[in-house]
């Protein structure tokens, strides 16, 4: 199971579509559940996280995703993520520039669903 955080429901509706071409399941946050309530509702193996809210990917949350055992890959645009490059690699999470192409999408995942075990 793949959730994809997100407050853009078009960016997220675009890239879960692009996702479930793909084979994987797909689930969305549903506002105005937590991140928190969001993980504990939907048990994903994968979170994508929309870097454009940074209160969805603080040490807090990928810390209880890490103790979960899910892979957290953020998403967004080249200069959105250009200022997430330290804060990634510190917390060994990765990256996904949007819109991907579906290579690279199901490449992001398989490495992303490896790593969650």
């Amino acid at each position: 199971m793949i959730l994809i955080l997100s407050a853009d429901v078009v960016a997220a509706a675009l890239l879960g579509a692009l996702i479930e071409t793909l084979g994987y399941p797909v689930r969305f946050a549903q506002p105005p559940e937590t991140v928190e309530s969001s993980i504990r509702r939907v048990r994903p193996k994968v979170c994508l996280i929309d870097c454009e809210d940074p209160s969805c990917y603080n040490s807090q949350t990928l810390g209880r995703a890490a103790m979960r055992r899910i892979s957290v890959v953020v998403f967004g645009t080249r200069e959105a993520l250009d200022k997430l490059n330290e804060f990634a690699r510190v917390h060994d999470i990765q990256t996904l520039l949007v819109p991907p192409d579906a290579p690279q999408l199901e490449e992001t995942l398989r490495t992303a669903l490896q790593r969650a075990g």
